[in-house]
């Protein structure tokens, strides 16, 4: 175990650091934290789950010692041949089992409660800090955590199953040792009770000692199934680009697929012989020599007094006494055998409190305030490979000194000797300056590799920017379409709402807070029903995708969008929900690369008739038409650029358009 736990570290060290995993001081710092998150207040609504619990657990303890004492008095008139004691006695049996059934099963649901109260606290506040300043970009894109999926989803239904499962099979034992040890003295006393307790503390010492590193392999299994599953997720994303090498391209994934599943099978192989064997020690030692040791404990005293001979008391009596006793004393025993076994359920927590720990400070220090330091952090170590967001060289050979990167708001979009350059190292575009004017689009134009989208993910902020200033205008001015359209889960009318949330998402949406906060974005809800679809079909025809309405089942279709469209027609949908926004200025990456000619010039000629200003990047001479400054990356050399302009407004350009029957 001790090599397989070592190999898996070095493989964690290749692709990230690996916090050390035991029950410790750090341990339960990070759990009261979690629990923090899980239990907001003693009033809270997952804390009155909790005492329903606490007194489910008092109730059942409780039914189950009057059950050993009914258990106890049916034998003794059994034996007496007593009856109609007898049959009051079971019919006491049937009575009680009634409440215990209800109880057995109302500690199982109310343990599921909990689990479920945890999961969605843990998952709601995740979901806050995930979506919070594009935090779900760094961890994804730039890397800023690996299989982010898998832990926000199994992670955190792992951690909450196992803290609402230790609650019980803590406080429980715990309740039934001193409550089965106070009916036991009445009849016993405590000094031969003590002498069960005392094998059980030795035992747990021996177990204690023989105990594998389960924490440690509960962390290890759980982040190699989630490489696993990635790696699966990796070639779903990718079937496509794979499939157009295969061969021998099925091949070698086949063979990363089954690496991946030879080091989780490898793993969980020898754990799982681990927890064999650590298992049949547990049985022997808790179960049947705690067992054996009670009954040794409460029998021999019974065939001897002071002066020898037989225990008095009739044989009833002595019947009624063995069998409560006993049962009692077995309770006992499951409880401290539990208590003492408890060890493992907590390490096995450590492991899962560690995963949920370290993704929670992961997402809190992405979404931190100073959102251009994280993206610069991660862009260093996980994007660039020459680890220099500025050559030294470029600062050194320029005129006058860079500008520090500064980040501005204003009325129009401008690039004031902003540097680009590639992740490795290599010189793009050096000191680029231009000011788009609204109603004068800016096209920038240049061969692949030129710098075009490295300056679309920068005025983004998706990029840290290098050096110089970006001037853009507020959020809300401003939108950007990229070369792949997004298209969200819902109707046809959530396609063209987007970023607003899909309708049936809003409906149900019971967080005031959240509704607040998407509220003041929501352009849809300033128009009546039939404004809305007015609007929307009147950008549907302007991107020629009226046609959708009919094929499908008008504004409430619901479809694989990804599957069912286009390339064109989804970049087309992307237009004309930038048609229903209508932003004043728009930043355009090849958006119209999959329509073809004569609907791209319709598409840009909509934008322009809408009144929306544009940066746009593209290939195609026709652009030209509707933009009025054009920007040449590359021209004169790399690094170097060339503005040229092209007309006094974007709409003389259509007026030129449609001059010649465009």
């Amino acid at each position: 175990m001790q090599a397989i736990c070592q190999g898996v570290e070095a493989h964690t060290k290749r692709t990230g650091p690996s916090p050390k995993v035991a029950v410790d001081a750090v341990f339960l710092r990070r759990l009261l934290a979690i629990l923090k998150i899980c239990v907001p207040g003693v009033f809270s609504p997952e804390a009155g789950l909790i005492y329903v619990q606490g007194g489910l657990l008092v109730l059942r303890t409780l039914l189950s010692d009057y059950v050993s004492k009914l258990e106890g008095r049916a034998a003794r008139w059994a034996i007496q041949s007593n009856g109609p004691l007898l049959s009051r006695t079971l019919g006491q049996f049937v009575a009680v089992s009634i409440p215990a059934s209800i109880v057995n099963s109302g500690l199982k649901y109310m343990q599921r409660r909990i689990k479920l109260a945890f999961q969605r606290r843990l998952t709601q506040s995740l979901h806050a800090q995930y979506c919070e300043r594009r935090a779900y970009y760094a961890a994804s894109t730039l890397g800023g955590l690996t299989n982010a999926d898998q832990r926000i989803t199994e992670d955190v239904e792992r951690f909450s199953h196992t803290i609402s499962e230790l609650y019980s099979y803590t406080f429980k034992p715990l309740l039934d040792v001193i409550l089965f040890t106070r009916s036991l003295s009445r009849v016993m006393g405590y000094k031969r009770q003590f002498a069960l307790y005392g094998y059980y503390l030795l035992v747990a010492q021996v177990l204690r000692a023989a105990s594998p590193p389960l924490a440690l392999m509960t962390a290890q299994e759980t982040a190699l199934g989630g490489a696993f599953r990635a790696a699966h997720q990796r070639l779903v994303a990718h079937a496509e680009e794979v499939a157009f090498n295969d061969p021998p391209a099925g091949m070698s994934e086949q063979m990363i697929l089954n690496q991946h599943l030879y080091r989780l099978l490898r793993h969980s192989r020898l754990s799982a012989f681990m927890q064999f064997v650590q298992q049949s020690l547990d049985g022997f030692l808790v179960k049947y020599g705690a067992t054996s040791v009670a009954l040794a404990i409460y029998s021999l005293p019974l065939f001897w007094q002071r002066g020898g001979g037989l225990a008095p008391g009739s044989q009833g009596e002595l019947t009624q006494n063995y069998i409560s006793s006993m049962r009692l004393l077995s309770n006992t025993s499951k409880g401290i055998g539990e208590l003492v076994l408890v060890y493992k359920r907590v390490t096995g927590l450590a492991g899962h409190t560690s995963r949920v720990s370290e993704l929670l400070e992961r997402i809190r220090g992405l979404s931190r305030a100073d959102e251009e330091d994280t993206l610069r952090r991660l862009y260093l170590r996980n994007v660039s490979s020459s680890g220099l967001l500025l050559p030294v060289s470029v600062s050194s050979g320029a005129l006058e000194p860079l500008p520090e990167p500064r980040r501005l708001e204003g009325e129009t979009i401008k690039m004031n000797r902003v540097y680009l350059s590639s992740p490795d190292g290599v010189e793009l575009v050096r000191e680029l300056s231009f000011e788009v004017q609204p109603g004068r689009s800016v096209l920038i134009m240049g061969p692949n590799g030129s710098g075009k989208s490295s300056l679309f993910r920068v005025a983004a902020g998706l990029w840290p920017l290098q050096a110089g200033e970006v001037t853009l205008p507020p959020k809300g001015e401003l939108f950007y379409l990229s070369q792949r359209p997004y298209l969200v889960a819902g109707t046809l009318r959530d396609q063209l709402l987007y970023p607003e949330p899909p309708r049936a998402v809003y409906a149900a949406s019971k967080s005031e807070r959240s509704r607040a906060r998407v509220e003041p974005w929501m352009r849809s809800l300033s128009m009546s029903e039939e404004e809305l679809e007015d609007r929307l079909s009147e950008c549907l025809e302007a991107v020629e995708l009226d046609y959708l309405l009919i094929r499908g089942r008008g504004w409430d279709q619901v479809q694989p969008w990804n599957e069912t469209l286009s390339g064109g027609e989804k970049q087309r949908l992307a237009a004309a929900r930038l048609l229903f926004h209508r932003p004043r200025f728009a930043i355009l990456d090849e958006c119209t690369s999959a329509v073809s000619a004569d609907g791209e010039s319709k598409l840009y000629g909509a934008l322009v008739r809408a009144g929306i200003t544009m940066v746009s990047i593209g290939h195609r001479p026709a652009l030209r038409r509707f933009h009025s400054v054009a920007v040449h990356f590359g021209d004169g050399g790399p690094g170097h650029y060339s503005v040229e302009e092209l007309r006094g407004s974007d709409a003389d350009g259509l007026t030129e358009a449609d001059l010649q029957g465009l």
